[in-house]
This record gives C-alpha cells, sequence and structure tokens, in this order.
C-alpha cells in the first residue's frame, strides 16, 4: 500500500512538474548596435552612456495604492535607423505628485520593457535571443515561444507568455500579415524580485 502511494505521488509530482513549466523560460534581453540590455538591470543612464538619446514618449497618469513603481515610455535613437523604444520603472515614493520620479526616469528609470521594429534598427543588428530582427516571423514566434494569435488590437499580433514576461510580435499595418516589431516585457512581479 505504501509503495503504491508513493509511487501514485512520483507520478502526480512528475506530471506536474511537466505541465507546470509550460512558460519557456527565455532571456529577458535584447541586443541592439552590439550592446545587451537586460531588462530588470539596465538603466536609462546606461542607455545615455551609449550614446542613445532619451525621449519622453508618455508616463503613467496616476499613481494607485499598490504600486511600487510608476512607468513611463521612452523613445531612444541616435538618428533614423538606429531607434527603439522602452518602458521604465521608477520606485513610487507614494506622493500624489509624480514629478520627482518624472525627473528620476530619465537617468534612474529601469528598463523593463524594449520593443524594436525592422523599419527603426535598419542601420544597427538589433536581436533577441540570437535571432536578428530582420530575419523573425510570426511562424518562428509561434514555434519556439508558443505564441498565440491576439485579436484585442487592430493590427495582426501574436503574444507569448514566458516564465518571466511576455513576448509580443505585430504587423506594421492592419493590411499587413507580416511580422514588423518586437515587444520583450519583464513582468512586474520580475522586476520587483531582481531589485531586492
Amino acid at each position: 500500500m505504501k509503495t503504491k502511494c508513493i509511487s501514485l505521488l512520483l507520478s502526480l509530482l512528475l506530471m506536474l512538474g511537466l505541465t507546470g513549466c509550460g512558460a519557456p523560460d527565455v532571456p529577458m534581453e535584447v541586443t541592439i548596435d552590439g550592446n545587451t540590455i537586460v531588462l530588470g538591470q539596465t538603466t536609462m543612464q546606461d542607455l545615455i552612456d551609449l550614446g542613445y538619446e532619451p525621449h519622453l514618449q508618455s508616463r503613467q497618469d496616476v499613481a494607485r495604492d499598490g504600486d511600487t513603481y510608476i512607468t513611463f515610455y521612452y523613445s531612444l535613437d541616435k538618428g533614423a535607423g538606429n531607434q527603439f523604444w522602452a518602458d521604465v520603472a521608477v520606485p513610487w515614493s507614494g506622493s500624489s505628485n509624480i514629478n520627482d520620479e518624472t525627473t528620476r526616469s530619465a537617468t534612474e528609470g529601469i528598463v523593463r520593457s524594449v520593443k524594436f521594429s525592422i523599419s527603426s534598427t535598419e542601420k544597427v543588428t538589433a536581436s533577441y535571443n540570437g535571432v536578428d530582427i530582420q530575419d523573425m516571423t510570426f511562424d518562428y514566434g509561434i514555434e519556439e515561444w508558443g505564441a498565440k494569435k491576439d485579436d484585442r488590437t487592430t493590427v495582426p499580433a501574436w503574444l507569448a507568455t514566458v516564465k518571466r514576461g511576455s513576448l509580443r510580435m505585430e504587423s506594421e499595418s492592419t493590411m499587413d500579415e507580416e511580422f514588423h516589431e518586437l515587444t520583450v516585457s519583464l513582468s512586474l512581479k520580475e522586476l520587483e524580485k531582481m531589485q531586492k
């Protein structure tokens, strides 16, 4: 009886182990212009030091109880053909006025998400997990990451939930079925764990 229970328990644990690991464990980093950007680690100052000029595009409108970070959205470039976008996070002070966080985001902001496209990286090499963005396809995302069609947007898009975040692939327009841009995002939970 004991042996049967142990065998049953081991079989159950093995099954859970195999099915519980469903999300791929992929790198949460991208390489642009020969430089690796590690999500949850690279700061805006690191990108400025690499020669990128930051431009604040938008920010979180309001902070809510329970928020630990305020999110800012930047474009970074060294000119046409060498540009990408990043969501950066700044620890929230708890004040309703987030001007201090806005100021700090330009240098201290921690990169949480990077988006780059075929057209914005024409003059440099940009890659994710060893694959150049110029060679990426929707089929690759489906086969390698288990990406699923995302119908929440007007352009064709595919989304993969990975162990520490997500990978999103999109077309350039509603009329285009071809891959155009990739967004690699670290989950807030993972970001918080990395900052401890």
